[in-house]
């Protein structure tokens, strides 16, 4: 995969976090300069980070993801407790949890086994569905373990999921910039009688 590279892609669901998750968001860009919340127009989960991305695969890419409008339909999401990456003591990353990720771990799957026959490596670690919130870039203040340890079990509201997309990222000195590739829209899902 080295040669002829044209940038690092992934496959996500864009999320407007719900209102429980606009609070935090709000409380997390208060925390000063070593906390650094996700911008509302970047916020997804990631179902699948392919990397380095040559040219030659974007349009295979792009039928995957066409494709996924046969195999899947929207669905109702609701958010549930914060954690942190790698671990609460030692935080890289805050995130939001999934109260059901079963869907998404079944598009996780489909993307897996769909994008290895391109060359893909599956995802050593397994899908964790979660929705990062900020990256921390230096020792974060005390509130920020408080805020962990209170809202570990709390729950945020709901969102439904109806879109795909196929970003680009582009690395930058203050945070990764996700350009859209190409976008799809899910079928609603059939109404319960």
């Amino acid at each position: 995969m080295q040669k002829n590279q044209r940038a690092r892609t992934f496959i996500a669901v864009p999320v407007q976090p719900p209102k429980g998750l606009r609070k935090v968001l709000e409380k997390l860009e208060k925390m000063g300069s070593a906390v650094k919340p996700i911008p509302d127009d970047q916020m997804h989960i990631t179902l699948k980070f392919l990397g380095p991305t040559e040219l030659e695969d974007i349009m295979p890419v792009s039928r995957i993801l066409k494709e996924m409008r046969n195999q899947f339909k929207c669905v109702r999401l609701a958010f549930k407790g914060l954690g942190a990456f790698p671990r609460e003591d030692r935080p890289n990353v805050i995130w939001a949890g999934i109260k059901d990720e079963t869907l998404l771990a079944e598009m996780a799957e489909y993307l897996e086994a769909e994008t290895e026959k391109l060359g893909y490596p599956r995802e050593r670690k397994g899908f964790h569905a979660h929705l990062t919130l900020a990256r921390i870039k230096a020792k974060p203040p005390e509130e920020l373990f408080q805020l962990l340890s209170d809202r570990r079990d709390a729950e945020w509201g709901e969102v439904t999921l109806d879109t795909l997309k196929f970003y680009r990222s582009e690395l930058k000195p203050q945070r990764a910039q996700y350009h859209e590739m190409q976008t799809v829209r899910l079928p609603p899902a059939p109404k319960k009688k």
